[in-house]
């Protein structure tokens, strides 16, 4: 039924009997699975479709909008944000809430869902709440770790152990805000090439890599750790405890100037703007020939705030890594920026959710699962 559903979803407009070829199930099988998620109302039949074939035409089935959500709680420095997230993948509702003294983000996000979104919409049509963070989590040692964020011990000492009883009437997932993005990438963006690596430069720099068309690690970031990566052992002390970390060397905050301002100066002209993002690509020309020659993935796709460097920073990566790369496997990586929105994150999570955890067995039972 999910793989039905997926396949409806990204297709919108389908027919049974190009699902029946898709999946490779009989014909009589996916009009029965069919029917059941007619009746579940997760899609529709929207009768008869246009087709220039001759003979019958086949019925249309698309995805329904506005009756399954998955919640995703985004927190980011001081601030919970809670959006609705249809299953069709656009965002019904939004808020924000700022943490004030004595707040955990967990009582904010508790204070969202509860206070404030299941006011709105019915219990029933809530698959499941994702919480999204940029950080790396250790599912073994139930342990949030290298993240940007002023997270605290939680209640109990231990905040994940906190989390599990936070929602206790839902499945609970908590994820790594970059694999969120880059789940996006691959079902939103179609990518084909099983092997790809997507950089995520926000708050810090996250790395999440696909081998085989799976996820490296599952969405707990717990796998890879691009950001201190040592590009320059003399380099400034990084927050890690390292020197010359690619975080360290030109993030936002050690730049003192943002990405956004720093791109647009640069394609103004600007002769000091232009050393600093050649000076950077550099950095990271270094960074990606090791992530080449370690995993030679097909596509690396630069995201997040990194867009707003422009094409100058990405045309001086591509040259650097011809004079740091292993060649024959440089020439054979694309490398380019994201083509989604800044929001894709949010719905890269509904989607990582809902194919990896959901079940229409048992739609409602409570669970907490990380990564």
């Amino acid at each position: 039924m999910k793989s039905l559903y997926s396949s409806i979803a990204i297709e919108d407009g389908i027919s049974r009997t190009k699902l029946a070829r898709q999946t490779h199930l009989s014909k009589t099988t996916v009009s029965t699975l069919v029917d059941e998620l007619i009746d579940l109302n997760f899609i529709s039949d929207e009768g008869v479709s246009y087709s220039d074939n001759v003979g019958r035409k086949p019925n249309c089935l698309k995805s329904r909008s506005g009756q399954y959500y998955v919640i995703v709680l985004r927190w980011i420095e001081h601030t919970a944000e809670a959006h609705v997230v249809d299953i069709t993948g656009f965002t019904a509702y939004s808020t924000k809430l700022h943490l004030k003294q004595g707040e955990s983000y967990i009582s904010l996000s508790q204070s969202c869902v509860y206070n404030d979104i299941l006011k709105q919409f019915p219990s029933r049509h809530i698959l499941g709440i994702c919480i999204v963070v940029s950080a790396m989590i250790d599912a073994a040692h139930n342990e949030i770790y290298s993240t940007t964020l002023s997270l605290g011990a939680g209640r109990s000492g231990n905040l994940i152990h906190d989390l599990y009883t936070a929602f206790p009437n839902y499945p609970v997932a908590l994820l790594e805000d970059t694999a969120c993005y880059a789940y996006a990438e691959k079902i939103y963006a179609r990518i084909r090439q099983d092997n790809f690596a997507f950089i995520n430069f926000g708050r810090g720099i996250g790395a999440t890599i696909f081998i085989d068309g799976k996820m490296l690690g599952k969405a707990s970031g717990s796998v890879t750790q691009f950001g201190h990566y040592t590009v320059d052992p003399h380099g400034p002390l990084c927050a890690c405890g390292n020197h010359g970390c690619l975080e360290s060397m030109f993030s936002e905050s050690q730049l003192k100037i943002s990405f956004e301002e720093l791109g647009a100066a640069a394609q103004h002209g600007d002769s000091a703007a232009i050393h600093t993002l050649q000076r950077m690509a550099k950095y990271l020309a270094l960074a990606l020939s090791n992530l080449i020659c370690i995993v030679n993935p097909e596509l690396i796709i630069l995201g997040g705030k990194g867009q707003y460097l422009g094409d100058l920073f990405l045309e001086e990566v591509k040259c650097s890594l011809k004079d740091v790369g292993f060649r024959r496997m440089v020439d054979c990586s694309d490398i380019r920026y994201s083509t989604l929105r800044s929001d894709a994150c949010l719905n890269g999570a509904m989607k990582y959710f809902f194919d990896t955890y959901y079940s229409f067995l048992e739609p409602h039972l409570p669970a907490f699962y990380i990564g």
